[in-house]
């Protein structure tokens, strides 16, 4: 199996100075390489005052942990795509995955906060379930196109790459296709990305549409805080529809990822002492900043039916009981665990990650 660790700057109530909290997740990031980690990830969200799951620039940051660390990968789970300009994201991911020497694994989502989306972008609005579909769609087909072609253009609903009348400068290329006419028709990225074609493409799946999406164009699925019920149904829609696309047979948990909130701690009593706050008030922001929840009542959070369902918890015996019936009803063999939710101390944290990696970790080896 592997093993990821999810972070974010989750400064509950700014209890800590950012500057202090960015040491804090280097500290971590770096104990994850030490201890085996195969991957940290780091998410998108913009604008929380309050001070939990702000990651306002993560392609910056992970250009920062790049630098303190050797090994591990650094992914995105994920990038907010319906508010990047599909050339800038395509261009930033290219140049740092060469920055690490091909470290990077991308993960798109379609944004599920408005807060996190609309200030960039009216169209991303979550809440418009079709047409931010669609914008999503449309600007990873465009940064795939950008990665893959010497030349490329495109034309869709929300972008024309390029614009038109885009006058040719003498010092570039004059030969069509780049050129028609005195008039540049098509663009080249450079640098295209180090690994090739491009960086593994992962799709934050909280749908079927979006399940089917990444099965049809063979990129990885990934799914945060869905209880396992719901998630097997996701995996197995994946593994149908990946099979049928003549790229060999795939059964249920081919291809994915979980991430779960986690804390491992010498008892479940501690467990509960440290992360029963933490992990609800997490949960009750997710649930009422997702579009799809936003105008419905919430279901009951409690430190029960999470266990239930929705996340790892307990000293590690008991956490590799949990993990092994995640990967026995889903087939996962890649858990990202989420250990800093809703505002957990850091020195609960690397205990957490110290137990994670020497005693939970090597059950899976």
């Amino acid at each position: 199996m592997k093993f990821g660790f999810h972070t974010q700057i989750n400064n509950w109530q700014h209890q800590a100075t950012h500057t202090q909290m960015l040491d804090d997740i280097r500290e971590q990031v770096q104990l994850c390489e030490q201890l085996g980690f195969d991957a940290v990830w780091l998410p998108e969200h913009h604008l929380n005052p309050e001070g939990l799951g702000n990651s306002p620039n993560p392609i910056l940051f992970a250009a920062d942990l790049a630098c303190r660390t050797s090994r591990i990968k650094i992914g995105f789970a994920c990038l907010t795509t319906t508010m990047w300009h599909p050339i800038r994201l395509a261009e930033d991911i290219a140049l740092l995955d060469h920055l690490t020497r091909g470290r990077i694994e991308v993960g798109f989502g379609r944004g599920g906060r408005p807060s996190d989306t609309m200030p960039f972008n009216v169209k991303a609005d979550p809440r418009n379930a079709d047409t931010n579909r669609e914008l999503f769609t449309e600007t990873i087909d465009a940064v795939v196109e950008a990665w893959t072609s010497d030349y490329f253009s495109h034309q869709g609903p929300n972008y024309t790459i390029p614009p038109k009348k885009l006058p040719h400068h003498p010092f570039y290329a004059s030969e069509e296709p780049y050129v028609v006419e005195d008039e540049v028709t098509k663009l080249t990225l450079v640098p295209k990305p180090y690994q090739e074609p491009h960086p593994p493409i992962w799709l934050m799946v909280s749908s079927e549409p979006t399940a089917r999406l990444a099965a049809e164009r063979g990129y990885y699925g990934m799914a945060a805080g869905t209880p396992t019920g719901v998630l097997r149904d996701f995996v197995d829609i994946y593994a149908e529809v990946r099979s049928q696309s003549g790229n060999g047979q795939f059964v249920r948990g081919d291809g994915w990822a979980v991430s779960r909130p986690v804390h491992v701690a010498p008892s479940m009593e501690e467990a509960r002492r440290n992360f029963e706050i933490p992990v609800i008030r997490q949960r009750e922001f997710q649930l009422y900043n997702r579009a799809s929840r936003a105008n419905n009542p919430k279901p009951e959070i409690t430190w029960e039916n999470l266990l239930e369902n929705a996340m790892l918890a307990g000293p590690p015996e008991l956490v590799i009981e949990q993990i092994q019936e995640l990967r026995e009803v889903c087939g996962i063999e890649n858990v990202i665990t989420f250990m800093d939710a809703g505002g957990v101390p850091h020195d609960k944290i690397m205990q957490s990650l110290e137990l994670f990696g020497t005693r939970v970790m090597p059950a899976f080896a």
